[in-house]
């Protein structure tokens, strides 16, 4: 031992892998007392009552927000989206939004179901009922549809739009500075908003409009439009097209635009097929895609 304590600099390095050492199987510990992956989407899927087999484009993320550890478990059945925050701690249910099936669930809501796993993983829900009425739940859904569709009206009205103009992308119960507020987004054929209205009063806190950005050939933008390497806008727009396996008909463009990127000249493209929204990165002289999300709200 002696030896080991020879020099200053050999006990700073003992001390120092003894506290990565503490901190390593103090992350190891708590973690063992969180739900897994697997027991958050048993959890999802048993409040929707699907199997896994029935849930497509099935997704689980851990995060930390708003001062806990919870998992984001997302999913499609039949054109429905279902979307659920799962508390990581205990598998309750924090909130969940189900949009498609036409019953007024499409904001997120908070929920107070408690779930446990046992000793075989199988995650089990202990719901609250004390005796509620069975009207009450749908007095509440209800009441939950009607604020959101207060919400949309006032989006609407202050953009001067009716309902019939737009296409609604999202509309979502959130929390703002401790607020509950919606966020409403929609587009017509040419701009897109996005409003965040208070849930409580309907009035509009905040909103965003955006102006869509379509360029057509043969100019192409400033960028060097003599070119005639590029393969021009309305080729990207096909090539983005072609990998979403979409028609023109079926979408509407928000952006399509010739960009200088780091030296690298691009495409950017951006267009909407219902609630979906795609963006593509296409090289202006090969026309291959370079990068490309796809966001299913």
């Amino acid at each position: 031992m002696k030896k080991l304590f020879n020099t200053p600099k050999k006990a700073i390095i003992l001390v120092i892998c003894m506290v990565v050492v503490i901190i390593a199987a103090s992350v190891i510990a708590f973690k063992s007392t969180l739900i897994t992956k697997a027991e958050a989407k048993i959890v999802a899927l048993k409040d929707a009552g699907l199997s896994e087999a029935e849930a497509s484009a099935l997704r689980v993320r851990f995060e930390f927000d708003d001062g806990r550890f919870q998992y984001e478990v997302d999913f499609y059945n039949n054109g429905t989206a279902y979307e659920y925050l799962i508390q990581a701690k205990n598998g309750e249910i924090i909130a969940r939004d189900i949009d498609g099936k036409g019953n007024g669930n499409n904001d997120m809501q908070d929920t107070g179901n408690q779930f446990s796993a046992d000793e075989n993983s199988s995650v089990q829900p202990q719901k609250d009922v004390e005796n509620q009425p069975a009207a009450n739940g749908n007095s509440t859904a209800q009441s939950q549809k009607d604020s959101l569709d207060e919400a949309k009206a006032a989006a609407l009205r202050d953009a001067g739009l009716s309902e019939s103009d737009v296409t609604f992308k999202k509309t979502e119960l959130d929390h703002s500075h401790g607020t509950q507020v919606y966020d409403i987004e929609f587009y017509t054929s040419d701009t897109k908003y996005d409003y965040e209205i208070d849930a409580s009063n309907g009035t509009v806190l905040e909103k965003n409009i955006e102006q869509f950005q379509i360029q057509t050939n043969p100019t192409d933008g400033a960028i060097n439009s003599s070119n005639n390497d590029y393969i021009g806008v309305d080729h990207a727009k096909e090539i983005a097209l072609n990998h979403a396996q979409l028609n023109e008909s079926d979408v509407q463009f928000a952006k399509a635009k010739l960009e200088n990127d780091d030296g690298g000249v691009e495409y950017e493209i951006e267009f909407y097929s219902g609630r979906t929204e795609y963006d593509y990165t296409i090289d202006a002289i090969s026309g291959n895609i370079i990068e490309y999300d796809v966001d299913y709200d």
